[in-house]
């Protein structure tokens, strides 16, 4: 089994026909595979929550919050709601706080319960007034560790082992020109094609087994404490 960054060099060698590539191609290609590998669903495993930040009464709809301080932030994480910050007093009393979008700011500022967020500063606001202080659980996607192809140690650890490979032909892929999942098929070899599509198959089926197992028995029409949850089936009508 492949684990290390060094054996996964030996393994992208093997696929480029024994060809070495320049290590700072390399290096690239491989970062390359990394992020789109990344970008193409909500992991379950580079799912989190960050709980750095709090907030005060005295927040305003211009209050900045700083999310550029969270190194690993590559996204926020959406439910079926969108997404959903929640504000925790440190007891009993959570509040949820919608993301709307940050060209919509004006129109969002004097609502409470909602949130914007500049992509290009990292910045979060809270919109309308901020009923209690508290601390906030911000969702999001993670980025995954760089991998260092030279070490003898474990490397992309996010994930078992067993998928490593799939960086592999990802890379050999990407230096063909491929962009995503499909072109990277097309450009496979007809023997690694199917093995890329087996463990592609395997590493779906293992993150929607971990996602099922996180959802409950029911549809629940509203969050503890009787906050509505959009597009539920209310289960009292």
């Amino acid at each position: 089994m492949i684990t290390t960054g060094a054996e996964l060099t030996t393994f992208i060698t093997s696929l480029n026909a024994e060809a070495d590539i320049d290590a700072t191609l390399l290096d690239v290609l491989v970062d390359n595979a990394r992020t789109v590998i990344a970008e193409e669903r909500p992991w379950m495993v580079l799912r989190k929550t960050d709980t750095s930040k709090t907030v005060t009464t005295a927040n305003t709809w211009q209050t900045a919050i700083d999310l550029s301080t969270i190194s690993d932030f590559s996204r926020f994480y959406m439910n079926q709601d969108g997404v959903v910050i929640k504000l925790f007093d440190g007891n009993n009393r959570v509040d949820y706080i919608t993301l709307k979008s940050f060209d919509q700011r004006l129109e969002y500022k004097d609502v409470s319960g909602t949130a914007v967020y500049n992509a290009n500063t990292k910045q979060l606001y809270i919109n309308g007034t901020v009923s209690f202080a508290g601390t906030l659980y911000i969702p999001y996607m993670a980025t995954s560790t760089a991998i260092d192809l030279t070490s003898t140690s474990a490397v992309w650890t996010s994930f078992p082992a067993r998928f490593l490979p799939v960086l592999g032909y990802y890379a050999i892929g990407i230096n063909k020109g491929a962009i995503d999942y499909d072109s990277i098929n097309r450009e496979m070899l007809p023997e690694n094609r199917a093995t890329l599509n087996a463990l592609k198959n395997a590493m779906e089926k293992w993150d929607n087994e971990m996602a099922l197992a996180t959802i409950q028995s029911n549809d629940p029409s509203e969050y503890p404490g009787g906050y509505p949850r959009l597009g539920a089936v209310n289960r009292y009508e």
